[in-house]
C-alpha cells in the first residue's frame, strides 16, 4: 500500500517533470492529516518567484489539501535545477 507522501511525490514529479523530487512524513502517519515536506526540482519553475511555485504545487495538491484529513500541512521546497545544484545535500 502506497502512503500519502508516496502518492505526492509521484504526482508532483509526473506533473513538474522533475529532476528530482522527494517527498518524507517526518512525523509518520497520523489521523489528523499528514504533516509532509515536498522538495522538488523542476525547469518548469525557472523564472517564478516562490510563491508562484509554491501555488502551482498547492493547485496540483487541492484535493489532498481540501479539508486537511488527507495532508494537514506541506511543506514545500521548489528549485530550479540551477538553485538545486547550489542546496543539495553532499
Amino acid at each position: 500500500m502506497s502512503s500519502i507522501a508516496d502518492s505526492v511525490q509521484e504526482k508532483c514529479s509526473s506533473h513538474f517533470e522533475a529532476d528530482y523530487c522527494e517527498c518524507v512524513n517526518p512525523e509518520g502517519s497520523c489521523s489528523g492529516g499528514a504533516k509532509l515536506i515536498l522538495t522538488i526540482v523542476s525547469k518548469q519553475f525557472k523564472g517564478k518567484m516562490p510563491l508562484a511555485r509554491h501555488r502551482l504545487v498547492n493547485s496540483l495538491l487541492k484535493d489532498e489539501l481540501a479539508d486537511g484529513s488527507i495532508i494537514h500541512a506541506l511543506t514545500i521546497n521548489a528549485w530550479t535545477p540551477e538553485q538545486w545544484e547550489k542546496k543539495k545535500p553532499t
